[in-house]
């Protein structure tokens, strides 16, 4: 185990070893550049970029942008000549030479006016248009904001259509053939479990997203949890001079009527930024089920054939506020709350499994009804301070993070028994299940960014603290009243501190920009079943290198290499050993006995004209985490749990080709193809499968007349391995219409999802100790039309500040 003391010392160490030399130099340095930009009617201009070249030495180059006001300053200036740029989207760039002397006064202050370039911004707003899908540093960007197949899309509706996603039985969420994958809003780790995670992305209008960025091998800045990457939601924002206000209204038509109806406002002064919003949606869904299975009865080969219908009704409310302090020109506190409230309910979901003999005739039939009402409360509040050290862009960040997540849970399991002529054959049976859990995380982090000459530093340290209660209590209905199933209930204590420090140094060499970094974390973690007295505890200390470069070949040509390693712990949901039940034959159970799974992963990309892009990912992974069957012995039931599958490889390979047709008509073609092997377990021993998979995305955009726009796509994935599973093969079509009207402050848009019906999840059991098959028709075919108008001043550029903090849970 590593001591965690030495790593303070040695990043404070660091520290000091870059700031002495600075405040030594600073001694002899007394000129000072200080200036207020504004435009032409006198208002102060908000994120101005600001470049001051030194003409002796052209490498040396200083950097700022103006704050909410206007002002910028430049410290610890040589004498010498020097060029001032400042420019801004939509007016003309302003150019001057500063001249310092020995004589010159300690400060120089400039006044700069910006010209309007009205002519030259309606020219870029006509003709230039963001990519699909872009490139950059290893991740890859897809540009979803100007959809018009948004409307009534949930961000995971989004998710589902970017190659290399899977989304499976139950909506688990997969990145390249594997889980652990850590999601982001707005550079924001979320802190939510699987499920969960589903359901807040559910939640979100896909009208507010964008862009979806997927990072496949995270630098050292991140943590090294997940090992299937990054995924960041990137939330459109709209930032004004005085006050704004958006208003979204929306209704859906599947199988049943959903709104989604939000509210988002800010207002903006010299000194303070405040936002907030407030979202209620109802994003309720249907599924349609078929599974099969046979079991041995007394020697007998016996048949489950199961037909679910599982309606689902959420009343989701989301709600956040934020505010942004500029206390000075170099420090600023912001603090920020976000929180949501998930009424959820399966009401009465319906189970009918009927069992038939060898020659396929009726022996029985068990029907069971289930509702679960589970209402989830997720608070998360975050302080964070920055404080500029100078003008070149050196800044320390602090940032403090409590996240409180509670939720009950309680159900009724109904079980009927009737023979083959459906008649009572036995007294029904009745499970009553109480389920609350806790989870409270805490976690601190320091930031430090030290842009040089030539090179640019990075380091930090981070702390988290997480405490998870989950108690679990299953009561059965006996003559006529219910007594606790002492077998089936217990209690889950689960604690985890993680400590980390991380440095990484980065910088270009000629037309090659490269990063290397090292992050350290030590872990700490005990999970705990107390009746059963089950224990499982870790404690380890792992370094996690990384390495990214990329290389401008010509103008057109750019290519890109990263790799990391990375690491995926068990989710806190997965370790606890609870049961959720679809019937008494197949329910859904935690594994206590998970271990960590660790990764390298190997990522390179190239881009051709900023437009055509390939890339390619290569990742090995031991304790692969994923799904598998068990059958419970006593009762015959089949048990689905996350656990250890061995040693896993996958290839990926994603070339993205966008076509501009005609006039009126744009076409973007995504295509992937994939490998994957790892071993599954067999009655004997086990044995290692493997598979080619492909995916493909035809998206087709037209300009029609009086202003309209219309979208229609198509996505087809082929089979490919899930776990324990073979998935079958999907293919659905959407297709969409948008319209501005009122200069653009009123948005319509309409969209048809799965018009086609064709949308649906089959797989099959690859072990031969059961032949599990399940066939899912969701309800994904949906008519929507929303509506957002917009209240709002000048719209002002500003500069977007990224708290990174990652866990799970």
């Amino acid at each position: 185990m590593v001591n965690f003391t030495y790593i303070i010392q040695a990043w404070f160490a660091l520290l000091v070893s870059f700031f002495l030399p600075l405040q030594l130099f600073s001694q002899n340095v007394k000129k000072h550049v200080i200036g207020n930009v504004k435009d032409q009617s006198g208002n102060g201009l908000t994120g101005v970029n600001i470049q001051l070249v030194d003409k002796g030495q052209l490498r040396n180059t200083w950097w700022t942008a103006s704050d909410s006001v206007g002002n910028f300053e430049f410290t610890e200036l040589q004498p010498g000549r020097y060029l001032l740029n400042a420019s801004l989207i939509g007016f003309t760039t302003v150019s001057e030479t500063i001249l310092i002397q020995d004589s010159t006064s300690e400060k120089l202050t400039y006044k700069i006016v910006l010209k309007e370039a009205a002519s030259e911004l309606r020219a870029v707003t006509v003709t230039s248009r963001k990519e699909a899908i872009e490139i950059d540093k290893g991740k890859l960007i897809y540009n979803v904001g100007n959809s018009a197949m948004s409307s009534g899309s949930s961000a995971l509706d989004l998710l589902r259509k970017l190659p290399g996603v899977s989304i499976g039985q139950d909506d688990q969420i997969m990145l390249k053939g594997a889980g652990g994958i850590n999601v982001m809003i707005d550079g924001k780790m979320t802190y939510l479990s699987e499920q969960q995670l589903v359901q807040l992305l559910r939640s979100m209008s896909g009208e507010s997203i964008a862009k979806i960025e997927l990072i496949s091998a995270p630098g050292a800045e991140f943590d090294a949890a997940g090992n299937a990457g990054i995924i960041n939601f990137v939330t459109k924002k709209n930032v004004f001079v005085g006050y704004s206000l958006d208003i979204l209204s929306g209704i859906s038509k599947g199988r049943f009527w959903m709104n989604n109806q939000n509210v988002a406002a800010s207002y903006r002064n010299s000194k303070v930024n405040v936002s907030g919003s407030f979202d209620y949606n109802t994003p309720h869904r249907f599924m349609k089920s078929q599974t099969s299975n046979t079991v041995l009865d007394q020697g007998q080969r016996i048949t489950l054939d199961r037909r679910l219908q599982t309606p689902t009704k959420i009343n989701f409310y989301t709600y956040k506020a934020n505010i942004d302090w500029q206390l000075s020109p170099k420090h600023q506190i912001t603090a920020g709350y976000n929180g949501y409230l998930d009424d959820y309910v399966k009401d009465n979901a319906i189970s009918r499994v009927s069992r038939l003999d060898p020659q396929n005739k009726l022996i029985s039939v068990v029907e069971s009804t289930n509702y679960l009402t589970e209402p989830y409360h997720y608070d998360a509040a975050n302080l964070g301070y920055q404080f500029l050290i100078d003008s070149a862009g050196k800044k320390l960040t602090a940032d403090a993070h409590y996240i409180s997540y509670r939720n009950l849970s309680d159900g009724l399991l109904t079980t009927r028994y009737l023979d083959a002529k459906g008649q009572a054959a036995a007294p029904d049976e009745q499970l009553q299940v109480h389920q609350p859990g806790t989870v409270s995380i805490k976690s601190i982090k320091v930031d430090l960014d030290l842009p040089f000459t030539g090179f640019h530093v990075k380091a930090g340290l981070k702390y988290a603290d997480v405490r998870n209660q989950a108690n679990y209590r299953f009561d059965s209905l006996a003559a006529g009243e219910f007594i606790e199933a002492e077998s089936m209930s217990n209690r889950f204590r689960y604690t985890e501190q993680i400590a980390a420090a991380y440095a990484s140094v980065s910088g270009k060499l000629d037309k090659t920009q490269w990063e290397a970094g090292l992050r350290f974390e030590s872990t700490n973690a005990r999970g705990y079943t107390v009746e059963e007295e089950i224990e499982n505890s870790w404690k380890y200390g792992q370094l996690f290198p990384s390495l990214s470069a990329e290389h401008e070949i010509n103008k057109n040509n750019k290519v890109n290499f990263s790799v990391s390693r990375r690491i995926n712990r068990p989710a806190y949901s997965t370790l606890n050993p609870v049961r959720w039940y679809y019937d008494q034959y197949f329910y859904y159970s935690g594994n206590p006995y998970l271990r960590p799974e660790m990764a390298w992963i190997y990522s390179a990309g190239y881009t051709l004209k900023d437009r055509y892009v390939l890339s390619a990912s290569y990742s090995t992974r031991s304790n692969y985490l994923s799904r598998r069957l068990v059958i419970e012995e006593n009762t015959g039931a089949i048990i689905s749990q996350s656990a250890n599958l061995g040693s896993m490889r996958r290839f990926d390979l994603t070339a993205s080709v966008p076509l501009h047709l005609l006039d009126f008509w744009d076409l973007q073609l995504t295509a992937g193809a994939s490998h994957t092997s790892y071993p599954i377990p067999l009655l004997g021993a086990e044995k290692t499968t493997a598979l080619w998979a492909a995916s493909a995305m035809l998206s087709q955009q037209f300009k029609l007349p009086a202003g309209f726009h219309a979208e229609l796509s198509a996505t087809w994935t082929s089979r490919e391995l899930w776990g324990i599973y073979q998935k079958q093969s999907i293919f659905f079509t959407d297709f969409g219409l948008k319209r501005s009207f009122m200069k653009g402050k009123l948005d319509v848009r309409f969209a048809f999802s799965d018009f086609l019906r064709t949308n649906r999840y089959r797989g099959r059991s690859l072990t031969d100790y059961t032949d599990y098959r399940y066939d899912d028709l969701p309800d994904t075919r949906r008519a929507s039309l929303s509506v957002k108008y917009h209240f709002g001043g000048k719209l002002q550029p500003s500069r977007s500040r990224r708290i990174e903090e990652q866990d799970r849970l």
